[in-house]
């Protein structure tokens, strides 16, 4: 797998904490802190506990040379972030899909990466899939890595990171009314966990 290329080289070391929470055999919404490109190497090492699974990325990444290729191939979902409208069309179509075939959808919901020391407001375009589709949303939150990565310092060191699977939050029953206080609730629920480190 790449982490385990990548690991040994920059000597991160990854812990998880609850893998246990990740539904088995369900369709889900994952939502998950983005930091910087690290979070991928995060991902793939995460990546046994809850495949299938299908990450969301922004469509400039699709021309971000191999690495969009790859991701293409891979059935990765590509969104464009202009035109939230089109966006969501997209992902509805799409989660019926993976509610069929029992596929995990992973997105970001800050929008962007962010490696500032705090999480940023959530756009609700993943909540707004995981009502429509009543599927529950399982929030993924990666501890700082301020502690041995910032690029504006250039520092670059050895570290670890602790993923944290977060209990699972039902959507049964909610409506689009439902969604403001939804993407409020866990995204206080994500800052809280990683406000401990």
């Amino acid at each position: 797998m790449v982490d385990n290329l990548i690991n040994p080289v920059f000597s991160f070391h990854w812990e998880i904490q609850n893998p246990d929470r990740i539904i088995k055999d369900q369709s889900a919404v994952i939502v998950c802190n983005h930091q910087s490109a690290l979070d991928v190497i995060g991902m793939m090492h995460i990546w046994p506990f809850f495949h299938p699974c299908l990450p969301v990325l922004k469509q400039e990444l699709f021309w971000s040379g191999p690495f969009g290729i790859f991701c293409w191939l891979a059935g990765c979902v590509f969104l464009n972030r202009s035109n939230s409208e089109e966006a969501r069309k997209l992902l509805n179509a799409k989660m019926n899909e993976m509610k069929e075939k029992k596929i995990k959808c992973w997105i970001f919901p800050e929008g962007t990466r962010n490696n500032e020391g705090h999480i940023l407001p959530f756009k609700k375009g993943a909540f707004h899939i995981a009502v429509q589709s009543q599927l529950p949303i399982i929030p993924i939150v990666y501890t700082p890595y301020s502690k041995f990565y910032n690029p504006r310092e250039r520092k670059f060191e050895t570290g670890k990171t602790t993923i944290t699977v977060l209990q699972p939050i039902s959507t049964n029953g909610l409506t689009i009314g439902d969604i403001p206080m939804l993407t409020e609730r866990v995204r206080n629920l994500m800052i809280e966990e990683f406000s401990k480190y």
